[in-house]
């Protein structure tokens, strides 16, 4: 299986939280932006199309953007 750069980032966000789940709201919230990372790096047109058509998918759609400038810039 070949996962992408985003991909990967989810896998390891959400090991993590499982791994610490002393925190459960905070560990929810990573939770779900790990399983968004990782649909992104799959399917990212579907997941972009998805997002948008949430109540703030604009914001959440520049929020991604800005998590993928600050994250690639790493690469």
């Amino acid at each position: 299986m070949n996962l992408s750069n985003r991909s990967k980032r989810g896998i390891t966000l959400a090991v993590a939280v499982i791994a610490g789940l002393a925190f459960r709201w905070l560990a929810v919230l990573f939770l779900l932006l790990a399983t968004a990372l990782i649909a992104w790096g799959q399917q990212p047109q579907r997941t972009e199309e998805f997002l948008g058509r949430l109540p703030f998918g604009d914001f959440l759609l520049r929020a991604l953007a800005q998590l993928d400038m600050i994250l690639s810039a790493r690469d």
